[in-house]
């Protein structure tokens, strides 16, 4: 599975994301505190806001209500949704109008019943904030004000809580965005992989690290040999499938930290941190013998592929990216002239570059 851009990127931009949606918490906002003080200031056991089911799915201020009579509550309490002003029913059995509702004739036996409309600054109604006793009771003047306080209190809480979910969800959007377009500014599009300019990029970065911490990084550059007889035969379809089919193979035989890119056409370069001379020769003739296993069909019959590789190792001061895949590039079209299907590694020398041949003599280093 390709894993394009690099593993550190990926890390990082889930963890932005992930801080903005625990900001947009699927859970109920509970503002039940403020139900509680609307209790104790008005002396009604039972304060519930009732609201549109838009808002009923992510917010709650209730109290002294039962999780089993919650729903029940909230749909008695639906009916005073229609009213405008704040009111008062000091005994709901003798109202036609709410004399045969469930609440009312059973449990929690609702007598008395007042409410104030909750709503935006518009004048939007979304809910009541409701006051419920089963005794019959009335309220004063000061009381029916307290009550419209109480609800505008709730309201503005809502609308706060509502705008941050939809400002949260902004974010997301737009970093989500974001990644999307930093995504299409740094891969293949054709194998997700690194595309050039991100490849030289990202590579700078690592080969920087491997001289400041004085750890070795091996360079690898590979193609696709005799790639434009299988265009011209096969088919441009078939070649751009040699091309991903290759692409993913070599990204699943790398690790997360190391680097695949194309470069062009069917030239690609990988880079590998923490990597000796040594287990980038076992890679690369590991990566050679594993695409020659690799099996092709097109309308002009089965074929099969081999690669030529080129390796290479930045040298001590060296913290320009460029020299070396240089090296793996002079090390690459060795192997071409050498008769394709091998591997080529230059090393850097005060006597000057010098071309080791692949695979290795039995012994010197274990070839794959």
């Amino acid at each position: 599975m390709l894993s394009y851009p690099p593993p550190r990127f990926e890390q990082q931009k889930s963890e932005v994301l992930q801080r903005y949606r625990i900001l947009r918490s699927e859970d109920v906002h509970n503002a039940d505190h403020i139900a509680r003080a609307a209790s104790l200031a008005l002396g009604a056991p039972i304060v519930i806001a009732a609201l549109n089911e838009r808002y009923r799915n992510w917010y709650r201020a209730a109290h002294g209500v039962s999780e089993g009579k919650f729903d029940s509550l909230q749909t008695f309490c639906a009916s005073a949704n229609l009213s405008d002003e704040a009111f008062a029913v000091t005994d709901a059995r003798l109202e036609s109008y709410f004399a045969r509702e469930p609440a009312v004739t059973g449990s929690p036996n609702v007598v008395f019943f007042a409410g104030a409309p909750l709503s935006d600054p518009d004048g939007k109604r979304f809910g009541t904030l409701c006051l419920i006793d089963s005794q019959p009771r009335t309220l004063t003047l000061e009381q029916l004000e307290l009550l419209k306080s109480m609800a505008h209190i709730v309201s503005q809480d809502i609308c706060v809580c509502s705008a941050g979910r939809y400002a949260v969800q902004d974010l997301i959007d737009a970093e989500e965005e974001r990644c999307a377009l930093y995504d299409l500014a740094v891969t293949d599009p054709l194998t997700k992989t690194l595309n050039r300019r991100a490849f030289f990029r990202f590579a700078e970065r690592e080969v920087q690290r491997a001289h400041r911490h004085n750890h070795p990084i091996s360079v690898l550059m590979f193609d696709i040999d005799h790639f434009k007889r299988v265009n011209d035969i096969h088919g441009h379809a078939a070649g751009d499938e040699v091309i991903v089919r290759l692409s993913r193979l070599v990204a699943d035989s790398i690790r997360d930290t190391d680097l695949l890119g194309r470069l062009g056409g069917e030239e690609f370069g990988v880079i590998l941190p923490e990597t000796g001379i040594e287990a980038a020769l076992l890679l690369a003739n590991r990566l050679r013998e594993s695409a020659r296993g690799l099996s092709f069909k097109s309308a002009e019959g089965s074929f099969n592929i081999t690669i030529s590789m080129g390796i290479s190792q930045p040298e001590m001061g060296e913290t320009d990216i460029n020299l070396s895949l240089e090296r793996a590039d002079k090390a690459l079209y060795r192997a071409k002239r050498l008769g394709r299907d091998r591997a080529e590694l230059m090393s850097a020398s005060p006597e000057g570059a010098q071309i080791i041949p692949l695979p290795l003599p039995r012994g010197a280093a274990g070839a794959a």
